[in-house]
C-alpha cells in the first residue's frame, strides 16, 4: 500500500497511563521494538493505547483552509452547502469529486495507519504473560474494537479495500489488493467484534476507551448495513441487529438528557447519552469540528478563525415537522449571535447583536470555547444513546415485518425530546420512514446520513417528504446521483505507489 506501516510495525513510542485523557497528553518514555521482552502492564497498554491514536481521523483537520474528513461525509448528502471557496465543496456539488481528493487520503491513511498498528497489538498482546490475563482480554477486546472501527468506516467509504490482518514488516507486504466487502465484514469486522464482547471489557466506560455496550453498539450498526445495501443480507441481520441495540437498551446504562445543550457541553464527555466518542482536550488538541460550522469570517468568535466550510441547506432545516425544538433559535441550528470583542471596536453594534442570514449549525455550539478559550474540549461523538434507539427501531421492524411496543418507545422517545407527539401509525411502511425522518433529523451533521443514504439506497427528498430512489436522484444543483457515487475513488497517491490496487469503477 504504502511506505508507513512498515515504521508501525517495528516500533511506537511507549505511553504510561491508562485514562484516556492521557491519549492527549503522551510523552514519549522510550522505544517499543519488535524483539523487546514483553512483561510491563505499561507496555501491554502502550500497545493498546496506539490502536486510539488515529481516531483524529473521525475529526480533524486535512490540507487546505477549513478542509476536515467530515466534510467528506457531508458534502454528498445534498443537506449542506459552503461558504468556504477552498473547501472543494464544487466538486461534490457537481458530482465531480476524483481520486485527487485531500478528503480521501486521510482517511484511507489514517485507517490503515490505524489497522496496522491494531495488527501489531493484537500479535504482540498474547506474549504478556506475566500480566493479569483478565487486563490482556479487556485490551485485546479494545483493540479489536478499534480495528473492526476503522474498517467499518473504509468499506462504507471505498467499498473493497486490502484485507491486512497481520502486522507488515517487508516492503513486498505493502502490496495488497483489494478484497471483496463482504469478505472484509465476513472475516474481520464481525468476528473481530463478537470476539471484543466476550472479552474483560467493563460494559460501560466514561474515559473514552472501548466498553462492551461500545463494542454491542457497533455490532447493531454493523449488522443493519450488512443487511441493506450493498450486502443485501436480509431479515436474519436485521433480527441480529435488533439483538445487540437492544442489549444495550436492556443494560439501562444510558438515557437520552433532557436537552440538547447538554450535547454540546464539554462536562457533559463520555457521559449520559454518550457510548463512544473520539477524545478532545484544552491545550492538547481542539475539535476543530466547532469553528469549520461558524460562519466565515463572522468575527462572532474567539478562534482565530472562522471557517464556514459547512453549512445547512434551508431546504432541510425548514423541513423539520412543526414544532420541533431542534429546529429552534439556538438549538441545532442559530441565524444571530454577538460579535467578540477581539473582532470588533469597542462600541460597534455587531458587539450586541449579529443577524447572519441564513441557518448555520449550533448543534456543536460550545460556548465556552466560542466566547472565550478559542479552542474546544468538546468531544466528537462516533455513538450516542439516540443513535442506537433508533437503530433498534428500524432493524426490528425490518426483522420482524412490524414495529413492536419497545420499537414505538424508542422511536417516540426520540420524538418526546424533541417536543412532538407520540407517533402511532403501525404501517411498516410508514413506521421506517418515520424512522429515517428521525435519524434524519436528530442525527444531522454527525456524519450518519451519507451512510444511511448508501444502505438505503434512499434519499429524503426535503421539499415534499418524500423517499427517492438513491440512483436517479436529481440533487439541488440539478445532478443525478448514479451507482458511481455509492462509493469513493481510491486516492490518487495510493494507486501511485501500489500497482496491485485497482480503481473504483468510473473513477480514473
Amino acid at each position: 500500500m504504502m511506505n508507513f506501516p512498515i515504521k508501525l510495525a517495528i516500533g511506537f513510542l511507549l505511553l504510561s497511563s491508562i485514562a484516556c485523557n492521557d491519549f492527549l497528553e503522551e510523552t514519549p518514555t522510550g522505544v517499543m521494538t519488535s524483539d523487546a521482552v514483553l512483561t510491563s502492564q505499561e507496555t501491554a497498554l502502550a500497545f493498546t493505547n496506539s490502536a486510539y491514536d488515529n481516531t483524529v481521523v473521525f475529526n480533524t483537520l486535512t490540507p487546505g483552509w477549513g478542509n476536515h474528513t467530515g466534510l467528506l461525509l457531508e458534502y454528498m448528502t445534498d443537506k449542506a452547502t459552503s461558504e468556504n471557496s477552498q473547501s472543494r465543496y464544487k466538486e461534490f456539488e457537481e458530482l465531480t469529486i476524483s481520486a485527487s481528493s485531500p478528503y480521501l487520503q486521510e482517511w484511507w491513511q489514517h485507517c490503515f495507519v490505524g489497522i496496522a498498528k491494531c495488527n501489531l497489538a493484537l500479535q504482540k498482546l498474547p506474549e504478556f504473560t506475566l500480566v493479569n490475563p483478565q487486563l490482556i482480554s479487556r485490551y485485546t477486546g479494545e483493540v479489536l474494537f478499534m480495528r473492526s472501527l476503522y474498517y467499518y468506516y473504509l468499506v462504507r467509504i471505498f467499498g473493497d479495500v486490502p484485507k491486512i490482518t497481520m502486522p507488515q514488516t517487508e516492503l513486498a507486504e505493502l502490496l495488497v489488493s483489494r478484497a471483496p466487502l463482504k469478505e472484509i465484514y465476513d472475516e474481520i469486522i464481525i468476528p473481530g467484534l463478537l470476539e471484543a464482547e466476550k472479552s474483560e471489557l467493563p460494559l460501560k466506560d466514561e474515559t473514552g476507551r472501548a466498553s462492551r455496550n461500545a463494542v454491542r453498539t457497533l455490532l447493531a450498526d454493523v449488522y443493519l448495513t450488512y443487511a441493506g445495501y450493498p450486502v443485501q443480507g436480509g431479515a436474519a441481520f436485521y433480527t441480529e441487529s435488533a439483538r445487540w441495540s437492544q442489549e444495550v437498551i436492556r443494560s439501562g446504562s444510558y438515557a437520552l438528557f433532557a436537552n440538547y445543550q447538554s450535547l454540546r457541553t464539554p462536562s457533559t464527555n463520555n457521559k449520559g447519552e454518550f457510548i463512544f466518542q473520539t477524545q478532545f482536550s484544552l491545550n492538547k488538541r481542539s475539535n476543530e469540528w466547532v469553528n469549520i460550522v461558524l460562519p466565515s469570517r463572522s468575527g462572532m468568535s474567539a478562534f482565530e478563525l472562522e471557517y464556514g466550510s459547512l453549512i445547512p441547506n434551508k431546504e432541510f432545516v425548514e423541513s423539520f415537522p412543526q414544532g420541533d425544538k431542534r429546529a429552534q433559535e439556538k438549538e441545532f441550528f442559530f441565524t444571530t449571535y454577538k460579535g467578540h470583542p477581539s473582532k470588533f471596536s469597542p462600541g460597534a453594534p455587531q458587539l450586541s447583536f449579529m443577524d447572519f442570514k441564513g441557518y448555520y449549525i449550533s448543534k456543536f455550539f460550545d460556548v465556552a470555547a466560542i466566547d472565550n478559550a478559542g479552542q474546544s474540549a468538546l468531544n466528537w461523538t462516533l455513538y450516542r444513546y439516540a443513535d442506537v434507539l433508533l437503530l433498534y427501531a428500524e432493524a426490528q421492524s425490518e426483522a420482524d415485518g412490524a414495529p413492536n411496543e419497545q420499537a414505538f418507545a424508542a422511536l417516540n422517545a426520540i420524538r418526546r425530546r424533541a417536543g412532538l407527539p407520540d407517533f402511532t401509525d403501525s404501517s411498516p411502511a410508514a413506521f421506517k420512514k418515520e424512522v429515517l425522518n428521525q435519524r434524519y433529523f436528530e442525527l444531522c451533521y454527525e456524519n450518519k446520513t451519507w451512510f444511511d443514504m448508501t444502505r438505503t439506497r434512499l434519499i429524503r427528498d426535503d421539499a415534499s417528504g418524500e423517499y427517492k430512489n438513491f440512483v436517479g436522484y436529481v440533487s439541488r444543483a440539478g445532478k443525478t446521483y448514479s451507482e458511481k457515487q455509492l462509493v469513493f475513488p481510491i486516492p490518487l497517491r495510493e494507486m501511485q505507489a501500489n500497482p496491485d490496487l485497482i480503481q473504483t469503477n468510473g473513477y480514473q
